[in-house]
């Protein structure tokens, strides 16, 4: 099922088909079209949106700044209203324990210094995993302190949908990042495009295959992420259509938690001496590759056990450079942050409507992708 846009967001994007310019978040702000013009804010005001009280030749010097930088005249006064009544976003991710989001959280931060001149400001809730009953509990949170919209990376469960059913009738805006939820209401998606990512990763290791047969483990975060199971998906069908040799000893959960997916790799490589590779789906690639290291120091195993994992964080990065690690997808985990706070704060002041989607790109990383110079 397709995630899809309540009856008021579709109103919206027929009454608006406008996009966000170029030039940064907003362009520039009313302050620094001031200090350039060497005038007030309130001269900047009057020019921009045409009342009385200003010097034409002033005035046509701060309509021809406001051209130049790409300012958005018809949103001048919004802005200086805004700044009197402040909007704030909600944020909800699981982030606890998965490095992946300290980029994603730069996004956010960097987004929330460029608008703050705009009165805008952020609330954030965190947890570890995905509980359902915690991402409710933290999203009614947020409800309650008043937020005028969400970015939330959501848990795939019918008691989130139902929730998000509830902020669509009440006319909260919602916006998805990282990771989508499949037929629940939301304004837009920001984020990986979680199929073609699979079905690069099981291209990496048909590549490396050469024909020959090559059984693999899927280490996934949670079957209850919409974004983990389009990679296994698409990972499968990747397999089906081009690389036959590759099959699929088993799929297992570790919670995006090291120390669990350590326990499960262990696990498996002692049921199954002959894994040949492993396929990681979402975080828990550092204790993953632990567990590979030491079967391998013991000779427990007597070949390298191929690993093709996602994203470049600080404790995935030793495994791909020694080797452990064959490749990795990155997937923008900054622009994952940034977009929906800047999309949901335009739709917030206008009523812009953002693409239903944007996907991030996805980027193949190998030992020699960060050491050019060596070759």
């Amino acid at each position: 099922m397709k995630p899809r846009l309540c009856w008021f967001y579709i109103r919206a994007r027929a009454r608006n088909s406008m996009k966000s310019n170029g030039s940064g978040i907003m362009g520039l702000s009313i302050r620094q079209i001031a200090d350039l013009a060497g005038v007030s804010r309130g001269t900047v005001d009057r020019a921009l949106n045409n009342r009385p009280g200003i010097n034409p030749q002033v005035k046509a010097k701060i309509l021809a700044l406001a051209a130049e930088t790409g300012f958005r005249t018809n949103r001048a006064g919004k802005i200086l209203g805004i700044r009197k009544t402040p909007l704030t976003i909600g944020i909800q991710m699981p982030s606890i324990g998965n490095e992946f989001f300290r980029e994603v959280r730069c996004g956010i931060d960097r987004a929330a210094a460029e608008l703050a001149d705009y009165g805008l400001t952020l609330s954030i809730r965190e947890m570890k995993g995905f509980s359902v009953g915690t991402q409710i509990t933290q999203i009614r949170s947020l409800l309650a302190e008043g937020v005028n919209g969400l970015a939330l990376a959501p848990v795939d469960h019918p008691d989130v949908i139902a929730l998000l059913e509830d902020l669509a009738a009440a006319r909260i805006p919602v916006m998805t990042m990282n990771t989508d939820i499949a037929g629940g209401p939301r304004l837009g998606y920001v984020g990986n495009d979680y199929t073609r990512s699979g079905a690069i990763a099981a291209g990496i290791l048909g590549l490396m295959t050469d024909g020959r047969p090559l059984r693999t483990l899927i280490v996934t975060g949670s079957k209850q992420v919409l974004g983990h199971n389009q990679r296994i998906s698409g990972f499968c069908q990747a397999i089906r259509q081009r690389y036959p040799q590759i099959s699929i000893l088993d799929i297992l959960e570790n919670q995006d938690d090291d120390r669990r997916s350590g326990q499960i790799v262990r696990e498996a490589l002692a049921r199954w001496p002959e894994i040949d590779a492993i396929y990681l789906t979402a975080a828990g690639v550092a204790g993953a590759c632990q567990a590979c290291q030491e079967f391998a120091g013991g000779r427990q195993i007597e070949r390298q056990v191929r690993i093709v994992c996602n994203d470049q964080t600080p404790g995935i990065m030793p495994y791909l450079l020694d080797g452990t690690i064959a490749a990795s997808i990155g997937q923008e985990p900054f622009r994952q942050g940034y977009e929906p706070v800047r999309l949901l704060f335009e739709y917030l002041l206008d009523g812009t409507l953002p693409p239903p989607l944007t996907l991030t790109r996805n980027e193949i990383m190998i030992y020699e992708h960060f050491f050019k110079e060596a070759l």
